[in-house]
């Protein structure tokens, strides 16, 4: 029975201090702040303009604008502007900027005429002369190549930010959809994520899955964002496609190091997806009939042209061919899917935007009158973007996220439903104040609000399964984050920070105290862990503090110059993650359950350094990095043997922390221009775990010693490849060769009392075969449609995605293995049109 304890762990009013990590969390805000102030303090002469520059002779003055699309008014990302001048022309001078996310730039000059330069790649470069007598805002609008080139190469924008031999940015990979459509992909469905599996450093957990990992972290370690929305089940039809429809999408990016201070609150990676902002000068819609499902898209100008919308719609019809069977059993049965992307932008002014953006994704699964499942994501987002004057970019962001799953067993006599939620609700405020070209400081703020349902337990009809309710789980996570960047010289740019970061796990809650050693003991007799034994419990109200964690996490990252178009690069970043994804699987699944930090769960730290070269050369029409990371990760979690996760009110008696590492090399060449383009990958990688017991008696997992994690590929290469067969079609290709995960398989059996034991190797001591798969796809392109015929698995090798084993019928200590492979050849015809 619970009830009130008295005198645990320093407790005010049953609030749990936990584990601050050292100072308090309005000490460490003075402390980072006053930390990163002193730094920018002492950078001197860079705060405000370079006393090299001539510009300051002449009174600095600040160009500022938009970079945007002449056909339809959407943002430029990443665009470079530059200009020529006096100034310029000193060799440590800098007259350069990159548009940011919101494609939104400031160039500090001096007064008097100007050349302004700018471009991005897969459009046509624009050049401008200005006069400048003061700080002024300018907008710049570039075409796009013309529709010809287009039919037949396949270029795009800069795909891969950490090829930049000009900035500190490292470890990092942009999508341009563009490129994307023309690779190979299963049943022909656009699909960033299972392109970003071909590039280093990430790969795909199986065929049937949209789950990745980067750099060898675990699926729940990267964070999803759409919009600045957080997504936090990316899978539709478990895991056959992701949630992001190529019609709504504009930009991808991913971070898989020297991740910004503003990102937090996942080890691995960040995934920023962006939308489209719609047509803002004229109504068009583009729609695509596939196989397996069909999209459609509208897009627009608002009425008095103040702004632009876009809405996007998915659906899959698998469930209106089975309707059509004439077998009972076939034609009661329902699989499909469908998402609604939705964005609107109202311009306030030259220099605001108000932007409200949304998706709502359902998936449905039933087998007749057995059973059925339902699962979706909801995501919205508000954001205010305002330029005050030439120097402030403000960016105002409130965004919720919600992911629920219901499941229902049926006609077995105790039919139930089970359903389970986590909702979030998330306040950001993020500041950039531009102090001249190349001098950037960065500072903000966020609050995220967590409410989590584990799961329910409702009959169905008459059943007599009674009601359970595991309890919520609720938390606050406040954050700051305050970043610098500076150019210290013609060849050494530096960008460093800092992000202080906590969370409180709140009531209502009733919180067990365990005997001995705590929520698992170890009992040497059987050779395996047991549930601890509730020796009290303490009951929290609404709102109650049950346990606080606090952390700084800082980032930095260099440059140094080799020449115009090479460079060296290193970073270190440390990120804290506070959700645990509750899972005996590798992949996502949509009854996956999250478990925030608490009492007995603490908060995963990875600290990641990496050293890489970047080049380019003809031109920008080829590039090469190759990157070293090593990282180290504390308090990841495994589960022990036979661990029980379902409705268990109680996970902390079913898992152990540990430590992890994690290191490899990654090699990355691309071909731009010509008729043949396209890019090779090359990672070569460990990813281990060691997690010990919990007494020096207590082996732990594996013997308290490192093993590969369930993500471990020693070899993964990845070969793309586009080439335009004449006016009108193009081939695209790919090539994946990788080694096969990591897996725990049976050494023995022998019978014990009548009964058979198992008796397992050593925790991922195993592998699947080698994993190996051609792919290709012929598009044809004629005017405003296209035709795309794919072949998947071109020479129909039968991947292994697991290994299972099975008694013999003929001895039962005799064990068979089974492997199930999920994909021969697959083929895929799409038809695609513009309106």
């Amino acid at each position: 029975m619970a009830r009130r304890s008295v005198g645990w762990r320093g407790r005010r009013g049953g609030a749990i201090l936990g584990r601050s990590e050292g100072l308090g969390f309005g000490a460490k805000v003075v402390r980072c702040v006053g930390v990163i102030l002193t730094v920018v303090l002492a950078l001197g002469g860079g705060l405000f303009g370079s006393s090299r520059s001539l510009a300051a002779q002449n009174g600095p003055v600040r160009l500022s604008g938009y970079v945007r699309l002449e056909a339809n008014g959407e943002v430029v990302r990443y665009a470079t502007i530059s200009a020529d001048g006096p100034e310029c022309r000193v060799p440590s001078a800098n007259c350069r900027a990159t548009s940011n996310q919101d494609g939104f730039y400031v160039l500090t000059l001096s007064k008097g005429l100007h050349t302004i330069r700018v471009r991005a790649l897969g459009y046509a470069a624009r050049v401008d002369t200005l006069v400048l007598a003061g700080s002024a805002s300018r907008d710049f609008r570039l075409a796009a190549l013309p529709f010809e080139l287009e039919e037949v190469r396949v270029s795009g924008t800069r795909d891969s930010s950490d090829v930049d031999p000009s900035s500190p940015e490292m470890s990092t990979a942009r999508l341009d959809l563009k490129t994307v459509r023309f690779v190979p992909v299963v049943l022909g469905e656009v699909d960033p994520i299972r392109t970003l599996t071909l590039l280093p450093g990430v790969t795909t957990v199986s065929d049937f899955s949209t789950g990745f990992s980067v750099r060898g972290g675990t699926t729940d370690q990267n964070l999803i964002l759409l919009d600045e929305s957080t997504i936090y089940n990316p899978a539709h039809v478990f895991g056959f496609f992701s949630v992001f429809n190529g019609d709504a999408i504009d930009d991808v990016k991913l971070y898989k190091g020297a991740i910004p201070a503003r990102y937090g609150g996942r080890l691995s990676s960040v995934l920023d997806v962006r939308q489209r902002e719609g047509n803002a000068k004229q109504f068009e819609g583009n729609g695509t009939v596939g196989l397996l499902s069909s999209r459609l898209s509208v897009e627009g100008p608002l009425p008095s042209q103040v702004g632009s919308y876009l809405v996007a719609g998915r659906r899959t019809y698998a469930d209106l061919f089975l309707k059509l069977s004439s077998d009972p059993d076939l034609n009661q049965n329902v699989a499909y899917f469908y998402d609604l992307n939705a964005k609107g932008n109202v311009r306030l002014g030259s220099s605001g935007t108000l932007m409200a953006s949304g998706y709502f994704g359902r998936d449905r699964f039933k087998v007749a009158d057995q059973f059925a499942a339902s699962w979706g994501n909801v995501a919205g987002t508000l954001r205010w973007n305002q330029a005050f004057g030439n120097r402030l970019f403000s960016k105002a962001v409130l965004a919720v996220s919600d992911y629920d799953y219901g499941l229902e067993f049926l006609g077995f006599g105790r039919d139930l439903r089970w359903t389970s939620r986590i909702g979030s609700a998330d306040f950001k405020l993020n500041e950039t104040y531009h102090i001249g070209n190349g001098n950037l400081l960065e500072f903000g703020g966020e609050l995220t609000s967590f409410d989590l349902k584990p799961g329910s337990i409702r009959p169905v009809g008459n059943s007599p399964v009674l009601p359970i309710d595991l309890q919520q789980r609720f938390g606050v996570a406040p954050a700051l984050h305050l970043s610098h960047e500076i150019e210290l010289g013609p060849k050494v740019s530096l960008r460093y920070g800092a992000r202080l970061a906590g969370f409180w796990r709140t009531g209502r809650a009733t919180i067990y105290r365990y005997a001995g050693a705590g929520p698992l003991a170890y009992d040497p007799a059987l050779g395996r862990y047991q549930r601890g034994t509730v020796i009290d419990s303490t009951v929290y109200r609404d709102g109650e503090s049950i346990a606080s964690f606090s952390g700084l996490e800082p980032r930095a990252s260099i440059r140094v110059g080799l020449s115009r178009t090479a460079s060296l690069k290193a970073s270190y970043t440390r990120t804290r993650q506070y959700l645990h994804l509750v899972s005996n699987t590798n992949s996502p699944t949509p009854v996956d359950i999250w478990e925030p930090v608490g009492p007995y769960l603490k908060p995963q730290v990875a600290d990641q350094m990496a050293l890489g070269y970047a080049s380019t050369w003809g031109g920008e029409a080829y590039e090469f990095s190759v990157e070293g990371y090593y990282k180290r990760l504390r308090n990841v979690t495994d589960f022990i043997d036979g661990a029980d996760l379902g409705l268990n009110d109680r996970l902390e008696t079913e898992m152990l922390q540990g430590d992890g590492r994690a290191y490899g090399l990654e090699f990355y060449a691309r071909k731009r221009t010509g008729d043949l383009t396209g890019w090779l990958s090359y990672t070569l990688s460990r990813s281990e775990r060691r997690l010990r017991g919990l007494t020096a008696d207590d082996p732990g997992i594996n013997g308290g010693r490192y093993y590969p994690s369930p993500f471990d590929k020693t070899h993964d290469v990845s070969a793309v490849g586009f080439l335009p067969l004449n006016r009108k079609w193009t081939l695209g290709g790919t090539f994946v060769l990788a080694t096969g995960l990591p897996m725990t398989y049976p050494e023995s059996r022998y019978q014990y009392n009548g009964l058979v034991v198992v008796e397992y190797g050593p925790r991922n001591a195993s592998r699947l075969p080698i994993y190996h798969r051609l792919d290709l796809t012929f598009t044809r392109t004629s005017g405003s449609k296209q035709w795309q015929f794919g072949l998947y698995n071109l020479y129909n090798r039968f991947n292994a995605q697991s290994i299972s084993f099975r008694q013999a019928e003929s001895n039962p200590l005799q064990v068979e293995a089974v492997q199930t492979s999920i994909f021969g050849i697959v083929p895929s015809v799409s038809f695609s049109f513009r309106f």
